[in-house]
């Protein structure tokens, strides 16, 4: 993490993923961390790479705003498109 993520609440964000990754037991799950963008102003930002899908990225991310992500777009297939601006 790079540290305008950092500042910008990453690590809550990583800590809210963690959570949901492991009350939903899902072992396909790779989660790995990457320094800065240079997009500071849009951090924190998660990257989800979901099979042969382009990856999306997600911007602004927030513990909350990280499980909706999580629930519709890793478990559910469903691009959660507000956040992607």
């Amino acid at each position: 993490m790079g540290t305008c993520g950092i500042a910008s609440g990453a690590r809550e964000v990583m800590s809210a993923l963690l959570e949901e990754v492991s009350k939903e037991d899902a072992p396909e799950v790779t989660i790995t961390q990457s320094g800065c963008l240079g997009l500071c102003d849009r951090e924190p930002i998660v990257t989800v790479m979901r099979g042969e899908e382009p990856s999306v990225r997600y911007y602004r991310m927030t513990p909350d705003k990280i499980r909706k992500v999580f629930k519709q777009h890793l478990i559910d297939g469903q691009i959660v498109k507000e956040f992607t601006q």
